[in-house]
């Protein structure tokens, strides 16, 4: 009896010796990450102009990240501009030292552009370690109540003229889909600035609708479109939709309307690009540490009462995905088949 209960008490020690010395690793990491930022700036690399949502949305998450990354650096907004986001993606993963003081609110298109855009751009991938994402989105088509077609089931035999900006848009993008995976019959009138130029063309009559634009932007942009039934949501992009979006709750996802597997496989990859609508990164060879650390900073500030009123104020809606939710779908688009990745490219126009 002896014996058995020493073996029992010796086999208790050596079961938690290696938890103890976990928890101390953790806390000297925890201890060596305040270490390093404290004093420090943190750059914010903004891939946008100041104003407007994207610039808003990266100045809030800064200074919350401050106050809950260990040893509370000061994270200073820079906004760098350009290549359609690219430019902040290149400097967060390439010119910028790779020590954690440099993290980038980059674009979509800057992380999936080199396996999704245009081959012609000869857009280069680039690595990042996600941090996570301030918010997923739910883009939708969006039609007026006197056009003939009255679905989007009925584009398959009826035409619907729908407004679309640039040719990397989403508004181009995805009308282009519709007509060329789904084979609706759409025609697109591109050369709009924005969505709030298709928006006053539609109003006009100059189109009967648009697709690829985000709802709550469209809700709060046209609520009377709704409320009047003058326009109204014929689909939805992706599977999820929320509580909130009321006007879409009879919309169907446009994935449900497709008719192969194949035609199902483009359009789900195409739409997981809204469950990181706006993603957040450092560079790849950042110590694993300081990632974990800055990946539990990003989600605290998000999850942070204070933040969550100031957002709401804004305007800016806050549905996080942490980082490691991201760098996995992000891993599931570079990992897609390369002939359905070719079968997207020219679906879109890109040859």
């Amino acid at each position: 009896m002896t014996v058995r209960l020493r073996s029992i008490f010796t086999t208790s020690i050596l079961l938690t010796v290696p938890i103890v010395d976990a928890a101390a690793g953790s806390a000297l990491a925890q201890n060596g990450v305040a270490d390093f930022y404290r004093g420090k700036t943190l750059n914010m690399v903004i891939g946008s102009a100041t104003g407007g949502g994207f610039d808003a949305y990266a100045r809030l998450i800064g200074r919350y990240m401050a106050k809950h990354l260990p040893g509370n650096p000061m994270i200073v907004p820079q906004n760098v501009p350009g290549s359609g986001g690219f430019a902040a993606g290149y400097r967060v993963a390439v010119s910028a030292p790779q020590d954690g003081t440099h993290i980038g609110a980059v674009h979509p298109t800057t992380i999936v552009d080199p396996v999704l855009g245009d081959p012609r751009k000869s857009a280069k991938p680039l690595d990042f370690a996600y941090l996570g994402s301030a918010s997923t989105d739910v883009e939708a088509c969006y039609l007026r109540t006197d056009a003939p077609a009255k679905s989007l089931r009925d584009a398959f035999d009826t035409e619907i003229i729908l407004g679309a900006s640039n040719q990397a848009s989403s508004s181009r993008e995805y009308a282009a889909l519709l007509k060329n995976v789904l084979g609706m019959k759409v025609t697109i009138v591109g050369g709009y600035s924005g969505t709030n130029q298709i928006i006053l063309a539609v109003d006009r009559g100059e189109v009967q609708g648009m697709c690829g634009a985000s709802y709550l932007g469209v809700v709060t942009a046209r609520p009377d479109w709704f409320s009047n039934n003058l326009v109204k949501v014929i689909s939805h992009q992706g599977s999820k939709t929320h509580p909130e979006h009321k006007w879409m709750a009879d919309a169907p996802a446009t994935v449900t309307l497709a008719k192969t597997e194949e035609q199902r496989q483009i359009l789900n990859l195409y739409d997981s690009q809204e469950e990181f609508a706006r993603p957040y990164v450092t560079g790849p060879n950042v110590p694993p540490e300081r990632i974990e650390a800055l990946r539990l900073a990003f989600m605290s500030a998000l999850d942070d009462p204070e933040l969550r009123r100031e957002a709401a104020g804004l305007g800016l809606q806050i549905s996080p995905a942490p980082g490691a939710q991201v760098q996995a779908l992000v891993a599931n688009i570079y990992n897609a088949p390369p002939e359905l990745l070719r079968k997207i490219r020219a679906a879109l126009g890109y040859q």
